[in-house]
């Protein structure tokens, strides 16, 4: 054993079933996936920030199409990664969807517009998930409880039982649902905020260039960092120097000079967005090398496609909130 251990596995659809680092099992590393595969994170990435980009040029409207079919795809991404019930993601992308029409339907376009969303698809979810609880105990089998098991330091109550049961797999399962459901309806209402600062009013330079530039940031920082990763970079330095190519892109758009956009407002907003995006794709990065070597060796097609989509939708619908934020604010 070289004393690599797996991670801790745990999906919403086998819940109670990781290996990892808590069922104390060493496993060896698995072999690194071929470079052929490696290159489908940066051209979806390249394809996602492209499409959103060419959306944000041509109108309002556009832009919120291209983002709501972005927004069902990373739902897709979400519960499939994560193993979710079929019901879970059709309510995750109905909740972007609706946040994506009440922000355009609303008087200022604000940000907040998607707050009450948000806040109704969580009821939703709260709802679903009690009936599926309610589902998964009545198809539950009986399991006679095993007795405790002693342990040095545990307290035991007067009927002899220890202080630590394990929740019922119904339980489990509905918890690992729910923080996947709630977690991804926030997700993809964060990336509602290109569509906010592209219909709103009170940014100070051009909406729709402020908006290409937000996503210019983000987008060149993930494609850059994972062709460096490809090409066999380490995933720090990688997204390090991702960053410095997202803001010199955003320093050329600002250069160029198009429509009163300033050289500070362009490299001020993808450096925002590069930053975030950034981040969150050497978490993403890292998440994968630490990966279970026996799930990367029965990876499906579907699983493989989930991770490229995440790759390249997740950066942006997390830099979404601070491009706005930056695009609204820049003084003049």
């Amino acid at each position: 054993m070289d004393g690599a251990w797996q991670h801790v596995g745990v999906s919403a659809g086998d819940p109670g079933l990781s290996r990892g680092v808590l069922s104390g099992q060493p496993v060896l590393r698995a072999a690194a996936p071929p470079r052929r595969a490696l290159l489908g994170a940066p051209l979806a990435a390249l394809v996602a920030m492209g499409l959103a980009v060419g959306a944000a040029a041509l109108a309002t409207w556009v832009l919120a199409v291209v983002l709501a079919v972005e927004q069902v795809a990373f739902a897709w991404a979400w519960g499939r990664a994560l193993r979710a019930s079929a019901g879970t993601i059709p309510l995750v992308a109905a909740g972007a969807v609706l946040a994506d029409v009440v922000l355009l339907v609303s008087d200022r376009h604000s940000y907040g517009s998607v707050a009450g969303v948000v806040g109704a698809a969580v009821a939703v979810v709260v709802l679903y998930q009690l009936g599926l609880r309610r589902a998964l105990t009545l198809r539950a089998p009986a399991v006679a409880r095993p007795p405790a098991v002693a342990r040095v330091g545990a307290e035991a109550d007067p009927a002899g039982r220890s202080d630590t049961v394990a929740p019922p797999v119904p339980a489990a399962r509905v918890s690992a649902e729910l923080a996947t459901a709630l977690s991804g309806i926030i997700l993809v209402a964060l990336f509602a905020g290109y569509l906010a600062l592209r219909a709103g009013h009170g940014a100070q330079h051009p909406a729709d260039l402020l908006v290409i530039a937000g996503l210019l940031g983000a987008g060149s920082a993930v494609v850059a960092a994972r062709l460096l990763g490809w090409a066999g970079l380490g995933a720090v330095p990688a997204d390090l120097l991702g960053v410095v190519v997202a803001v010199a892109a955003g320093a050329i758009l600002g250069a160029l000079g198009p429509d009163d956009l300033t050289l500070n407002a362009a490299l001020a907003t993808a450096a925002s967005g590069a930053a975030v995006a950034g981040l969150v794709d050497l978490v993403l990065a890292r998440a994968h090398e630490a990966g279970s070597p026996a799930a990367q060796a029965d990876v499906t097609a579907g699983q493989s496609a989930a991770d490229v989509l995440l790759a390249a939708i997740l950066p942006l619908a997390c830099a979404a909130p601070l491009v706005y934020l930056v695009g609204r604010h820049l003084p003049r």
